[in-house]
């Protein structure tokens, strides 16, 4: 899933202004919508009352944040300390992401090049067969709680 913006459309159905933009400190409410599957931005108590890990729509563990800058890195840090991935992307300007790495800000960083066979796509791939691999092995060990549970 992505978010990142809406916009009013006019009577063509072109877009004509900003209805809602999604800056660097409404970022991280969004993933939190994204987690927890309250998409509705007028509604605010299923965004904060608690919901168990398992019931989540899209567990952070799912996730993958690809960010370009420093708006990025708290969402970036928030989805990797949650067992989510994140990519720092650069064009010319490696330092920046070399610093995010190096600081433990992000797990990986790439050129932004999203073309067939780029290190972008060959490491999107890689983190979707990880998360494949976790999703079943957290299935397996759910499915092994409620046997025991009726087991014993």
């Amino acid at each position: 899933m992505i978010y990142a913006a809406e916009y009013c459309y006019d009577e063509k159905n072109v877009p004509v202004w900003p209805a809602m933009a999604v800056n660097y400190t409404s970022k991280t409410q969004f993933l939190f919508r994204i987690n927890k599957g309250v998409l509705d931005v007028t509604e605010h108590n299923g965004l904060n009352e608690f919901t168990p890990e398992n019931k989540r729509r899209i567990p952070f563990r799912n996730m993958i944040y690809i960010g370009d800058g420093l708006t990025d890195v708290p969402c970036m840090k928030l989805v990797k300390v949650n067992g989510g991935h994140s990519i720092a992307v650069y064009q010319n300007e490696t330092k920046k992401a070399g610093h995010m790495i190096k600081q433990g800000r992000v797990d990986f960083i790439a050129p932004a090049d999203y073309s067939k066979n780029s290190k972008m796509e060959q490491l999107v791939f890689k983190i979707f067969d990880s998360i494949k691999a976790e999703d079943e092995l957290v299935r397996q060990h759910l499915e092994d709680e409620e046997f025991s549970k009726t087991n014993n």
